[in-house]
């Protein structure tokens, strides 16, 4: 939707390094990672580093 619908070029998230199946999932659709923000969360006494990700048009399937 966002690259037909709304001719978008280019989608870019942030994805918190504990979760997984979520960069995972990520990944299999087609984000590649572009950066990694060092121990940039913190939850339940514990810090993770929170990933940076991105799709562009051209590469959504």
């Amino acid at each position: 939707m966002a690259f037909h619908e709304y001719e978008m070029h280019r989608i870019s998230i942030g994805v918190v390094g504990l979760n997984i199946d979520a960069l995972e999932f990520y990944k299999k659709i087609g984000f590649k990672q572009e950066g990694i923000l060092e121990e940039a969360y913190y939850y339940n006494d514990e810090y993770s580093d929170f990933i940076m990700m991105r799709i562009l048009s051209q590469e959504w399937k």
